[in-house]
C-alpha cells in the first residue's frame, strides 16, 4: 500500500484472527482483489518492475504499452490489459529471454504462442505471410443468445448492416399502445450492448448501423428494433469475416468521409478509418455535434476529426518504432472543397466562421 494510505477492515465472517481483541480491526499492507484502488496497486507495480528492474520505457501516447528497443532491427514490445499480457519480440530467443525476466519477478501463466486475446481470435497464414483477427466465436454466442429466425426456423440473413433508405428518428419511439407492448421484452439495449465490442474491435463495417442505434437506447421503438435486427441478420451471413494484414505495403493509409447531412436533424455523420499493411486498425462513425452549413464544411469538419486520430498515430507509431525513414502519411477525402480549405491558409467571408488549419502529415 501507499505510504499515505491507510485502509482498515473488518475480518471476514467466521474467520479468528490470533490476538485480535473485540471492537479492533485489521490493516491492509498489502492491496486486495475487490478493493477500489487493487487494479491501481498492481498497475504501478507492474509498471515498475518493467521499468526498474527490466528495463523498458512506458509508451507516453498509450499507458498500456511497454516497448524496448536493443537495436533498429531488435524489438520487444508489452501489451498490458488489466492481469493478460500480450508480449511481442523479433525472434524467438528474445521471446524466451523476456518471459524468463518476467518470470523472476512474477508469478505468470505461459499461454505459448498468441492464439486468443480478449475474445479475438489470431491466426497467422504462414503461405502468405499474413495476420487475420476474428470474431466468429464471439459473434456466433451473440447470435445464439439473440436468435432472430425466419418462418421457416432459420436464422435472419442480409447482404448490408444498414438499409440506406432507412431514417430513424425519436418519433419513431412507441406511441401507440400496441407498439409500447411490442417492444416491452425486446432485449433492445442488451442485444445493442453486444453489438459495440464488434463494432469497436474487428467489424468497423458495423459501426455506422451501432452508432445510430444507440442515439435511441433509451426508448427504442418498433423500427429501431428492426434495424438492430437487419444488423444481426448481417452478422449471421458474414460471421466469416475478418480483419487480414500482411496484403501490403506497411504504409499507413487515412480516409475520412461524411454522409452530407443526410438525417433529419442536419447533423452530419464523420467517419474515418485508418489503415496499415492492408487491414483496418483505427475507424470511428460519429455523429457532429455542430450543424454545418454546407457539404464542404461537413467534410472538412470530418477531416478535422480524422487529422487528430492520424496525428495520435503518427506519435504513437514513431514512439514505439523510433525515427523512421521519413515517408508520406496521407489522409484521404473526397471533397475537393474540403481538401482546398484544408490546404489554403487563406480564409475570407464565406469561412470565416471555420478557424484553424489542418496540420501537415508525415512521418
Amino acid at each position: 500500500m501507499e505510504k499515505d494510505e491507510n485502509i482498515y477492515l473488518h475480518p471476514p465472517p467466521h474467520i479468528i484472527v490470533p490476538r485480535l481483541k473485540a471492537g479492533q480491526v485489521l490493516k491492509l499492507n498489502v492491496a486486495l482483489y475487490g478493493l477500489k484502488q487493487a487494479g491501481r496497486r498492481w498497475a504501478k507495480h507492474f509498471c515498475t518492475i518493467l521499468e526498474d528492474k527490466i528495463g523498458f520505457t512506458r509508451c507516453q501516447h498509450d499507458n498500456a504499452v511497454y516497448f524496448k528497443r536493443l537495436s533498429d532491427r531488435q524489438l520487444l514490445i508489452i501489451f498490458i490489459h488489466v492481469n493478460d499480457t500480450s508480449l511481442i519480440t523479433s525472434n524467438h530467443q528474445m521471446m524466451q529471454t523476456l518471459k524468463d525476466s518476467i518470470k523472476s519477478h512474477l508469478e505468470i501463466t505461459d499461454g505459448s504462442e498468441l492464439h486468443w486475446t480478449l475474445g479475438i481470435e489470431v491466426g497467422r497464414n504462414h503461405e502468405n505471410r499474413t495476420l487475420w483477427l476474428s470474431q466468429k466465436a464471439y459473434i456466433d454466442s451473440i447470435l445464439q443468445r439473440y436468435s432472430l429466425f425466419d418462418g421457416s426456423g432459420q436464422r435472419l440473413k442480409s447482404s448490408i448492416p444498414f438499409d440506406p433508405a432507412t431514417t430513424l428518428s425519436a418519433d419513431d419511439t412507441p406511441k401507440t399502445q400496441d407498439n409500447i407492448v411490442f417492444m416491452h421484452n425486446k432485449p433492445y439495449c442488451e442485444a445493442l450492448g453486444a453489438l459495440m465490442y464488434c463494432a469497436v474491435a474487428t467489424r468497423p463495417d458495423i459501426s455506422y448501423a451501432v452508432s445510430q442505434l444507440s442515439r435511441f437506447s433509451s426508448n427504442p421503438g418498433r423500427k429501431h428494433w428492426t434495424a438492430l435486427c437487419k444488423v444481426y441478420a448481417y452478422l449471421n451471413q458474414t460471421e466469416d469475416l475478418h480483419l487480414t494484414f500482411g496484403t501490403n505495403s506497411p504504409t499507413v493509409l487515412g480516409f475520412s468521409d461524411a454522409d452530407g447531412m443526410s438525417s433529419p436533424d442536419r447533423h452530419t455523420i464523420s467517419g474515418y478509418v485508418f489503415i496499415v499493411d492492408g487491414g483496418a486498425i483505427s475507424w470511428s462513425s460519429k455523429r457532429q455535434e455542430l450543424v454545418t452549413l454546407s457539404t464542404a464544411e461537413a467534410e472538412y469538419v470530418a477531416i478535422t476529426h480524422a487529422t487528430k486520430e492520424a496525428i495520435w498515430l503518427q506519435n504513437f507509431i514513431k514512439e514505439i518504432f523510433g525515427n523512421l525513414d521519413t515517408i508520406p502519411f496521407p489522409l484521404h477525402s473526397d471533397n475537393m472543397s474540403a481538401i482546398a480549405f484544408a490546404k489554403d491558409n487563406c480564409y475570407h467571408s464565406r469561412t470565416k466562421h471555420t478557424s484553424g488549419k489542418t496540420p501537415q502529415l508525415s512521418m
